[in-house]
């Protein structure tokens, strides 16, 4: 029996691309396409991505002092998320309706965050409490990530699929948007629109497929994962050179 993931938070629902433009999901091509049409709305997703960061730090200390979500910064972080969920949904081809500026869905998809009725003052402690919240969420925080590496393997099984067939498979829909769907539970409990912590559960039809774009998507953050960084390298080789000196003189 299939789940009920639409009755899971936050209600986020999207329709499968019925019409895929081919275009958009040839391989590379439709991608580069489409980033640079959405250049425009990444601009504005950058000054209101600013915006947010003071709209949380005020909404700290509105819901320490009255125990409510202000009603300013919840109308915007929800706008916002929705504004993320059309962009995406058009970057990832399930829809190929272009999302614009505003902040409601147009149609496109439904993403529903009910206002906290009360708010955790103790998790709403400036900084304090987004640093406890955050470190609660680190294995939820591993869980999306492993779903975003497998969604990237999806994206790329749907263009040759749509470019060759012109259908969408409905196992690649359903885990793009479970993907999607993670990632927003993820911020809304990070910025304290639910205290609830968010679950782990995605709609397992296609089950096989969906299996085995998790378990890609294991062996493709833990190989980031253990990639040295850059910064390690540098000092690995300044250390080197250092020593080759010293015993040069």
């Amino acid at each position: 029996m299939a789940e009920k993931t639409s009755d899971i938070y936050p209600h986020f629902v999207v329709e499968n691309n019925k019409k895929p433009n081919r275009l958009f999901a040839f391989p590379v091509i439709g991608i580069i396409i489409k980033m640079i049409l959405l250049i425009p709305v990444f601009i504005e997703m950058f000054f209101l991505a600013i915006a947010s960061g003071f709209l949380l730090l005020i909404n700290w200390f509105v819901v320490l002092f009255s125990k409510t979500y202000w009603d300013t910064a919840y109308r915007f972080f929800l706008g916002l998320m929705r504004l993320t969920a059309k962009t995406k949904l058009y970057l990832f081809g399930l829809t190929d309706k272009y999302p614009w500026f505003g902040l409601d869905t147009n149609g496109i998809c439904t993403l529903d965050i009910p206002k906290p009725e009360k708010s955790n003052i103790w998790l709403a402690i400036p900084l304090l409490g987004f640093l406890v919240r955050f470190v609660l969420l680190i294995p939820y925080l591993i869980f999306s990530e492993v779903l975003n590496r497998g969604s990237g393997i999806a994206l790329i099984m749907s263009w040759f699929a749509v470019t060759f067939k012109k259908i969408f498979p409905e196992s690649l829909y359903e885990f793009e948007r479970d993907t999607l769907r993670v990632e927003f539970a993820a911020d809304a409990y990070l910025i304290g629109l639910s205290d609830t912590y968010p679950s782990f559960a995605i709609s397992m039809n296609h089950q096989t497929i969906k299996i085995l774009l998790i378990i890609a998507g294991a062996i493709l953050f833990a190989w980031s994962a253990s990639m040295p960084s850059p910064t390690n390298d540098r000092a690995s080789y300044q250390n080197d050179y250092q020593y080759n000196r010293s015993n040069s003189i």
